[in-house]
């Protein structure tokens, strides 16, 4: 479990990721990233993060599973200092997984998630530039 200032709460924080942020894919994996000036309570800037796993995946077992592998995946992202967000910024992020990501070592679902949420936030950081 994601401790609770890392998680996407609402639905509406989803949608809006998923519409408004950029997106980068591959290796079985969409990731969505959205850059926000809001803050959490605590002052600090953490990034929040959400999964979509839906029944194309498979079973209520193996959606679980597909859960828990990224979730580990997040974890080590969460750490990783080239997927920090900007300054006065907080990052939300939305990682969907496609059935083919049953597939996947850890080590493939691992760099497919890193890959495509560098690609996602070059993105983002290109058209926060732009504006």
């Amino acid at each position: 479990m994601l401790p609770k200032e890392h998680r996407l709460t609402s639905s509406r924080d989803h949608r809006d990721t998923m519409r408004q942020g950029s997106r980068a894919g591959g290796g079985g994996v969409m990731v969505a990233v959205r850059i926000g000036p809001h803050r959490s309570a605590a002052g600090t800037d953490p990034w929040r993060c959400g999964l979509v796993v839906s029944k194309a995946v498979g079973n209520a077992v193996v959606r679980h599973r597909v859960q828990r592998r990224l979730r580990h995946i997040i974890f080590d992202l969460m750490r990783d200092d080239a997927l920090a967000a900007p300054e006065g910024g907080q990052m939300d992020m939305v990682i969907r997984a496609f059935p083919e990501i049953v597939d996947l070592d850890h080590a493939e679902l691992s760099s497919a998630v890193h890959s495509a949420a560098q690609r996602a936030l070059r993105k983002t950081s290109r058209q926060r530039g732009q504006q």
